[in-house]
């Protein structure tokens, strides 16, 4: 943050004033204060005196050119009024190199919060937990903190609520705020842990490069008896592997055949045959949508969704709409026979 202070000494009544401070390509500004008009005695003399106190943030390094700033002032004068500007020359500031690599963050303090609704090394069976990370650094704008980071994992499924994203004024000048939550659940029974992150930043007191690290969180176990490594579903997947192989058997001198050919209409084949095997979460998946758990519900969908081909977008939304109602606070009003025609409408099931 650059500090800039513009400053008039005017003489004579002013009736109307107006300042407006120059945008650029080069910089981010903030009006950080009121302005301030005061009365003062300058060298024996009364001045009316004005100051402005604006907060500059660099885009580049380089030469950085500030102004002109023209101030128009409406004086009165003895039987009429005169507009009378009164110009500040621009000036230029040499801005160093950001230190780093990566997304620049200058600040004097940076503070971190990490904080957690349970304790996720003991969770329980189809229990969320909320994760809230808290960013605070003084000096700096809000749209100048690093972005959202990425929480997914095969393990896990994560819903975000909106962003907060703000920049606050203080009488110690502009703070950045910025604030994530998520909901998080479990949904294989496997242990995991979320990897830790780091936030890089420039101390502009110290002038030095700091970082704040938010050390791993290790999930405990669910259901081990619907882990996707365990062997409760190895005699199913064995049958439908077995199966798999004999289709595959006769199919793939078909296919040869065709490609031999040119056959202008292979993909449409590909996709018929595709839709004529049958998916072995098919069945899970319709029970889990008749029954009320939806975090089953969840469950049975991935599983099904991992043997399809692809996901199509109508089948994305389908998800979406699920983990809205999965992690919603209160009440919400699910369409289960909807979703299952969404989902599995690939096959004109």
């Amino acid at each position: 943050m650059i500090a800039l202070t513009i400053r008039g000494e005017y003489t004579g009544a002013i009736t109307l004033e107006d300042m407006t401070f120059p945008d650029s390509a080069a910089y981010d500004w903030i009006q950080i204060s009121p302005d301030e008009w005061k009365d003062e005695r300058i060298e024996g003399k009364l001045r009316r005196t004005f100051q402005r106190h604006i907060a500059i943030f660099a885009k580049q390094s380089g030469s950085l050119a500030i102004g002109p700033v023209t101030h128009m002032l409406t004086k009165a004068e003895t039987n009429a009024r005169a507009q009378v500007p009164v110009t500040a020359k621009a000036v230029s500031i040499n801005v160093a190199p950001y230190p780093a690599p990566g997304r620049p963050l200058a600040a004097s303090t940076l503070a971190v919060t990490d904080e957690l609704s349970g304790d996720p090394a003991r969770i329980r069976d189809d229990q969320t937990i909320q994760r809230r990370i808290t960013l605070t650094a003084q000096g700096s704008m809000g749209h100048l903190l690093p972005p959202r980071p990425d929480l997914r994992e095969p393990w896990l499924i994560s819903f975000a609520a909106p962003e907060k994203r703000e920049t606050r004024l203080t009488q110690d000048g502009p703070v950045a705020f910025v604030q994530w939550e998520w909901s998080l659940r479990p949904i294989t029974g496997e242990q995991g842990a979320l990897p830790p992150m780091r936030f890089s930043w420039f101390d502009t007191g110290k002038r030095e490069m700091r970082g704040a690290i938010m050390p791993p969180i290790p999930f405990g176990y669910g259901k081990l008896a619907e882990n996707v490594g365990g062997m409760a579903q190895a005699p199913a997947l064995a049958r439908w592997s077995s199966m798999a192989a004999v289709l595959a058997g006769f199919l793939m001198p078909l296919l040869v055949l065709l490609r031999s050919r040119r056959f202008p209409a292979l993909s449409r084949l590909k996709a018929a045959l595709h839709r004529l095997r049958p998916n072995p979460a098919l069945t899970d998946l319709r029970e889990a949508a008749r029954g009320q758990d939806l975090l089953a519900l969840r469950r049975s969908v991935e599983k099904y969704l991992g043997h399809e081909a692809s996901v199509s977008p109508t089948q994305n939304l389908a998800l979406h709409r699920l983990d809205t109602a999965l992690f919603a606070k209160e009440p919400h009003d699910f369409d289960r026979d909807a979703f299952l025609a969404e989902i599995t409408r690939s096959r004109g099931r």
